[in-house]
Order: C-alpha cells, then structure tokens, then sequence
C-alpha cells in the first residue's frame, strides 16, 4: 500500500479514535476471546500501534500481537501496554499483511482506519485469509462517507452552502487506487460485512463516529486540512454546481469559512466511522 502517515497525524486523532469505537463490538468479542482462550493477533497497518494499545487492556490473558505495516519508522514508535508480546514485521499490506494471516497461528486479525482504503478484491482476500485461518476480524473505524457540521449542541445542523460539494468531492477522493486497488473508500464499511457474510462468518457493521467539539479544534483543523487538498485536487479547476469560479477556488474558500467556524470555539462535527465485527460461526 501506498499510502503513508505522518505521525503527528496518528497520535492527533489516537485519543479520538479511542473514545469513538463501539462499545458493542467489544461485548461482542470478549466473550469470544475469553471463551476460545485466545491470545494471538495480527494487527494490520499498525502505524504507531494505536489499535494494540486500545484493544490489549481489553482483552483478557496476554496477549501474543504481530505488528504488519509497510513504513518500519513508524513500526519503531509503536509501544505496547505491560505483559504484552508483540512481534513487528514490515512488509507491504498487498502481500504481506494476508500473509501474516495465513502464516501464523492467530486467533483474532485486527486493523483500525484501513479498510476504505483497499480495493473489493484485497477485502475479499482478506476475508478468505481469516477464514482459511478461522480467526475473528475486528475493523475499527472505516470512514463511512458522513461529514455534517452542527451548531455547538451537537443535535442542529450548521451548514455552509459548499459542505455538501466538498464532501462528494471528498468522498470521490477516497475511491483512489492507495495501492491496493481501486479503494472502496465509504463503502468499504458495508462491503466489508457483506463479504465476510459470504466467507461463512457472522458479521457486524457498528457506528463508531467521531463527534468533535471545541476541545478537538486541532483535529478539526486538521480535518479541514486534508479534506481542502483532497476536494481541490479532485474538482481541480472545474465550474461547480453552477458557480462562476472554478471548483478548487471554492473549496479554498469553504475552507477558510470553516478554519473561522473552528476558531469560534462553537461548533460541532460529526464524521462517520463503522466497526466490522466478524466472528467464526
């Protein structure tokens, strides 16, 4: 996989991602781990080990992990909770990563932020390789294409007349080849569940939004960031809707209305997550 992160994004969003993973999820899997007396793990696109140090105090006994990511600097960062095993393996997502799955003698194959960026059929290797190994998936936090400003309560819609271009153009952008194919981008969340239904699992799709305030305004910021480079890049200087300025310039716009939105300390911002479950029937 192409894609690379900077780590100052990583531990940005880790206490987020903490706080937004579904609770239901782990209610389900626990019971799993502890009634299968399962210890070991591969951990997929691992970064700087943010799913490891989520889900190990989580499960119960020591835990045995395998950390898989194409980028060993960050491999390096990633630092694990007391009493844990962890194993680190650099190699590229596309080979690699299914690898690892088939390899080993694991229980549960785990990833978090990963699965809309790779294309139907990696997905569907995925879902063949846990098979084939007769482990549990978990899937943390497959961006589902939701991006809704609302007023500081959270509950009232906040609207700026060009959100709704720059998220399909958002959203377009996430269907870019990262290097493991066409990338499924929102809908990977759904796919996801549908084709480790068909590989003979039981399977979940749960919300796990994040729901930003003013205490996340670097998050938000950073957020705006990306989603102005990603929309221009993509709507490039291309007339939208019916503007007279090109799509890029409106973007760059919508971004400044919004940078001001954050500074104002009163907004919120919702962006939609799914979790995958995937259990052994």
């Amino acid at each position: 996989m192409s894609e690379t992160f900077d780590p100052a994004w990583l531990a940005l969003r880790e206490p987020v991602d903490h706080r937004s993973r579904s609770a239901a999820a782990m209610s389900l899997l626990a019971p799993a781990w502890r009634a299968g007396g399962w210890t070991r793990v591969v951990d997929l696109g691992s970064g700087t080990g943010s799913n490891l140090r989520y889900l190990a105090p989580r499960l119960p006994g020591v835990g045995r992990w395998t950390l898989v990511d194409r980028d060993g600097d960050l491999l390096k960062r990633a630092t694990a909770p007391d009493g844990v095993e962890v194993k680190r393996f650099v190699g590229d997502l596309a080979d690699a990563g299914l690898e690892a799955i088939r390899d080993s003698d694991v229980d549960l194959a785990t990833g978090s932020a990963l699965l809309d960026l790779v294309s139907r059929d990696w997905l569907r290797g995925l879902a063949e390789a846990c098979r084939d190994a007769r482990c549990a998936a978990l899937f943390a936090l497959t961006y589902d294409g939701t991006i809704q400003w609302t007023a500081a309560d959270g509950r009232r819609p906040a609207d700026d007349p060009d959100d709704a271009l720059v998220r399909r153009a958002v959203n377009s952008h996430q269907r870019r080849d990262k290097g493991l194919g066409p990338a499924l981008g929102p809908m990977a969340g759904l796919m996801a569940e549908t084709l480790f239904r068909e590989a003979g699992y039981r399977a979940w799709s749960l919300q796990s939004p994040w729901r930003l305030g003013p205490d996340d305004a670097a998050l938000a910021e950073a957020l705006v960031d990306g989603w102005e480079s990603a929309a221009a890049d993509e709507l490039g200087d291309v007339p939208g809707d019916g503007a007279d300025c090109g799509g890029a310039a409106r973007v760059r716009a919508w971004a400044e209305r919004r940078r001001a939105t954050i500074e104002s300390g009163r907004f919120g911002l919702t962006v939609g997550h799914l979790d995958l479950l995937a259990l052994p029937a």
